[in-house]
């Protein structure tokens, strides 16, 4: 089962970073009624992959680490869950300010510096996951 969820977790980590590739792209083009539009799908995109994949962990994925015999595992699994509560609640929101063209248009250079920090801090996670998390999991016994 955990090998089954954790390849499901690696699938939607490409996912969001596709995702988060694209708006990056986006953040580079000409401010432009089309570019506002992209990025509104974008965001909209990013914001239920997102949501999908934190209520996975929440509800799958960390249960089952805090009740591992593994002590170690245990308190990985702690120490991320409360770290991606500070980075859900960042991106919770960041959407929120940036739902509406209107607000993209009259504070563009805020919403790009934003967005910068946002992505990083995502990429942050998924990386740190992708290398400390998963590796582990794949390799403990789960029985």
């Amino acid at each position: 089962m955990i090998h089954i969820l954790s390849g499901l977790l690696k699938t939607q980590h490409l996912e969001i970073l596709h995702d988060l590739k694209i708006l990056r792209g986006l953040l580079n083009e000409p401010f432009s009624r089309k570019s506002l539009q992209k990025i509104g799908v974008i965001l909209h995109e990013l914001d239920q992959r997102v949501l999908l994949h934190l209520t996975q962990e929440d509800q799958l994925l960390y249960p089952k680490l805090l009740r591992h015999r593994h002590e170690g595992l245990r308190h990985l699994g702690s120490t991320f869950m409360t770290e991606m509560g500070n980075v859900a609640g960042d991106f919770s929101g960041y959407i929120r300010r940036w739902r509406s063209e209107e607000a993209l248009t009259i504070h563009w250079s805020h919403f790009v510096e934003e967005s910068l920090t946002i992505t990083s801090q995502l990429i942050w996670r998924i990386e740190r996951e992708e290398k400390e998390l998963f590796p582990l999991l794949d390799a403990m016994d789960w029985e």
